[in-house]
């Protein structure tokens, strides 16, 4: 891909002329995340003519409410006026049949009822009449168009899913329904599958329709590059892709462990200190392997020292030579290390090369199949099915029964579009990109790991006071070790949560700085006025945040690099952008897709081009894979943060855990991580996988004294209290902007069990109308994204559910509709609506075929600006 220079200066360009101001600076290369399928297929499943009836027989209905209150006033004046008996009784009947909208009977209907009301009232009372017998014959009509449509959108699905792309990518993510669906397509159009089938199905063709989920089966992938001028958006035809099968080397670790049980490759392996070990004068302290990882301690005593300078001291050292340090082994303070690099492009082949070096033997055959199927897999990327069982067969050999091997995704398929994915104008985006500059500042503020910086400072100065540098590992070693109720328990409780906040935790002292977060918040949302029931959308403006962010505390600072992920709203004042979320900078959001389109065969600049200097500050992240699979990517960072119990990565300088200190910056009031030459070090995340399933020691260390993985979470999180409302509430919280750019969609939160769904014995011809009221009494769009948050099991575990993830639903499409529905089983758990923003159906969209497409940017401070 060619770098635009002039278009989008880099950190190190200087002020030339192009869409950065002089506070940032964006990278040459976005991502565009083009949506599996064509939005118009979906399009198709909407009944729209069940959903003409709805709407009419709604509008027939309030008017029949509206019309019988107006005539409650002049049939009670009537009724005064006439004396007691059988017209009186048939006035009030007829009163209050109509007021309750039914049909006026016996003697409310009769002749002598109708003759006691003048002639105005008559009349009016015979258009109620008439316009009831419209609902009632709409009503009636109902259920056969209904089931008509019904029909015709099973064969309209049955076209949908059998495009080539959706089977191959169902086929990754379910293989039994994968297997339905070909029997399907391969029988008689009128024998579908059964109803919960076709409903999974329904969901899967909305998911490949109009999400674009970071790696997910039906997204397709691709770089894109900034233009100097013209249009805002622009794309070619159809994208042309790729898919790319790699294993996932979550395997690896298992993988080597197994094999390092076999006594030749035992003795074989190269030995490295444990790079955490501490000696502390009386005991070697280190993190230990497994789940967990423990802090372990062993006796500093001579003989140990001395295995661990032996190890230190040579260039290759192994238990061939060493058989009496083998304890040290078990212990893990000592590190049998894999002969392949983790991030390199071939370690099974790597591996399976050394195995052989030693001779033939039954693991080593089987890890050179693994390797040649992987070979195999790359080259003819269609034949992915037998490559994976190939591959799963051989390593079946090797691993122990048991969890070793994953479920599915042994092999991750990613679909990956090589030449230039798409063109967005730097004039056109200008004013985006300086709002999400602002936004940036704003994310210091609600930074979801804030908390846990705010605490691990208040308990260093407590420990060690403002002058005091002490060795990371001790600061943890400390924090682990309080008795319950001193000064860590607070923090370490906030350590084990990955979704800390400020709340109080039971005997624990709060810091005052954590209080004094909890009122910068809550005072940001007053000023800003974004409040449950407010309808009109809030715009922050650049102005009006920087005006508020002025008293903030010094603890509050911005991110130095953000990844933006963006939809495009087209509109009369130019272009504007929706956040789906914000993920950290340094290339987070663009080094695994560069790698990607690399090995595709599509042209990439240098990925040192992926992030931005961050002045005297080394960005650090750790190269191992630390059991993620989604985090093979280059290296664009500026140190290795190196991670007991991975294979070094040489591409960059290594920094040891036993190296790192730590002091306290008296100017943010935060701690600084400090290498062992002196620099500060800033730790991040920058693979994939959730920053929550990092080893302990990693989430510390990005969490105390680095930057989120997640900068911003989806908005009904980022502005809104985590518990559910109370029962029957429902919460409306309005679209929040900042200038040209959304931040926070509108939505709708209530308890499950509040949002209406069939009553037993209900059909939907009834149902639907209700639900239409319902709809419209609460202003909640036909076209949401839902999430159900099951909180029984706690919030935490609520959070982190695969239910909490969105779900597309269009109440017009039936199956959606239904297969929503049959998710709200637990009625207490919070519901969480949020308006479809763009529609799907009139945002920008991936060439003449119409696919909902997604933008990641990255943005960046420059260094004292």
């Amino acid at each position: 891909m060619t770098h635009v220079a002039h278009a989008v200066p880099v950190a190190g360009d200087g002020d030339s002329a192009g869409l950065a101001d002089p506070d940032y600076a964006l990278s040459p290369v976005l991502a565009v995340r083009v949506a599996g399928l064509p939005v118009a297929g979906l399009d198709r499943m909407r009944c729209t003519r069940t959903w003409r009836l709805v709407d009419e027989l709604a509008n027939v209905s309030a008017r029949l409410r509206r019309e019988g209150a107006e005539l409650s006033a002049p049939l009670h004046d009537v009724i005064g006026g006439v004396a007691a008996g059988p017209l009186k009784s048939g006035l009030v009947a007829l009163r209050r049949a109509v007021f309750a909208g039914r049909r006026p009977g016996g003697l409310a209907a009769s002749a002598e009822v109708l003759a006691a009301l003048p002639v105005d009232l008559a009349a009016r009372i015979g258009a109620w009449t008439t316009l009831r017998q419209r609902a009632e014959r709409l009503r009636a009509a109902l259920p056969a168009v209904l089931a008509e449509e019904s029909r015709e959108k099973t064969a309209v699905l049955r076209e949908a899913v059998s495009d080539a792309g959706f089977r191959h990518g169902l086929a990754q993510g379910s293989t039994v329904l994968a297997g339905r669906l070909e029997a399907w397509l391969a029988g008689p159009a009128d024998r579908p599958p059964d109803r919960q089938e076709l409903l999974r199905l329904a969901r899967y063709l909305a998911r490949a329709s109009v999400k674009t989920s970071p790696y997910a089966t039906f997204t397709l992938s691709g770089l894109g590059r900034w233009e100097a001028d013209g249009p805002a958006v622009r794309t070619g035809g159809e994208p042309a892709w790729h898919v790319m099968a790699e294993l996932d080397r979550a395997v690896l670790r298992p993988l080597w462990a197994a094999l390092t049980r076999h006594r030749r490759v035992r003795e074989r392996a190269r030995l490295r200190v444990n790079p955490s070990a501490t000696d502390d004068g009386d005991r070697i302290w280190f993190l230990g392997f497994g789940h967990g990882e423990p802090l372990s301690g062993v006796a500093a005593s001579p003989a140990v020292r001395e295995a661990l300078a032996w190890v230190r001291g040579r260039d290759v050292a192994t238990l061939a030579a060493a058989p009496g340090i083998e304890p040290l082994v078990d212990a893990g303070l000592l590190e049998l290390v894999p002969p392949y690099d983790e991030q390199g492009a071939d370690p099974v082949g790597r591996l399976a090369s050394w195995l052989a070096e030693d001779g033939p033997a039954p693991y080593a055959q089987a890890v050179g199949r693994v390797a040649e199927a992987l070979r195999d897999g790359a080259t003819q990327p269609g034949d992915g099915a037998r490559s994976a069982g190939v591959v799963r067969a051989a390593l079946s050999e090797v691993l122990p029964p048991g969890p070793s091997l994953p479920g599915k995704n042994l092999l991750w398929h990613s679909a990956v579009i090589p030449g230039v994915a798409g063109r967005l104008s730097a004039t056109a985006w200008r004013g985006v990109c300086d709002d999400l500059d602002a936004l940036r500042g704003l994310l210091g503020l609600f930074d979801p790991d804030l908390p846990v910086k705010i605490a691990a400072t208040a308990f260093f100065l407590d420990r060690y006071g403002p002058s005091g540098r002490v060795p990371a590992l001790d600061l943890y070693r400390e924090i682990h070790r309080q008795a319950p109720g001193e000064g860590g328990t607070l923090l370490r409780g906030m350590l084990r949560d990955p979704v800390a906040g400020t709340r109080a935790v039971p005997g624990a002292e709060h810091p005052p700085g954590l209080t004094r977060l909890t009122e910068v918040r809550r005072s940001f949302w007053e000023r800003a006025g974004a409040g449950p029931g407010d309808r009109e959308p809030v715009d922050l403006t650049a102005s009006r945040l920087a005006a508020m962010a002025e008293n903030w505390p010094g603890f509050v600072r911005p991110p130095g690099s953000i990844c933006c992920y963006l939809q495009a709203v087209p509109g009369p004042g130019g272009v504007r952008a929706v956040v789906n979320s914000v993920s950290a900078g340094y290339g987070r959001g663009l080094s695994r897709l560069h790698r990607l389109v690399t090995l595709a065969g599509g042209e990439a600049p240098p990925a040192a081009g992926l992030r931005a200097a961050q002045g005297d500050v080394m960005v650090a992240e750790c190269r191992g894979l630390v059991g993620g699979g989604l985090n093979v990517r280059p290296a664009t960072a500026d140190l290795a943060l190196d991670h007991p119990f991975t294979a070094p990565d040489a591409r960059l300088p290594r920094v040891a855990p036993a190296d790192l200190t730590v002091g306290h910056d008296p100017g943010s009031d935060r701690l600084t991580l400090f290498d062992g030459a002196g620099r500060p070090v800033k730790p991040v995340h920058l693979g994939m996988t959730a920053q929550y399933w990092l080893p302990p020691w990693l989430q510390f260390l990005v969490r105390a004294f680095g930057e989120p993985s997640t900068a911003m979470v989806p908005g009904w999180v980022f502005r809104t209290r985590a518990e559910a409302p109370a029962e029957g509430v429902v919460e409306r919280w309005p679209r929040m902007d900042l200038g040209r750019v959304t931040v926070a969609r509108a939505v709708w939160r209530l308890r499950a069990g509040a949002f209406p769904v069939p009553a037993k014995g209900e059909g939907e011809a009834a149902y639907l109308p209700r639900l239409a009221e319902w709809l419209a009494l609460h202003g909640v769009p036909r076209r949401f994204f839902a999430r159900v948050v099951d909180l029984r099991r706690g919030l935490l575990a609520g959070l982190l559910s695969k239910d909490r993830k969105p779900m597309y639903v269009d109440v017009t499409d039936l199956l959606l509709l239904t297969g929503f529905v049959r998710t709200l089983r637990d009625p207490g758990a919070l519901l969480v609506l949020e308006e479809a923003l763009p529609d799907p159906y009139q945002a920008p969209r991936y060439g003449a075929g119409g696919r909902v497409t997604e933008y990641v940017v990255q943005l960046s401070g420059r260094p004292g600006r």
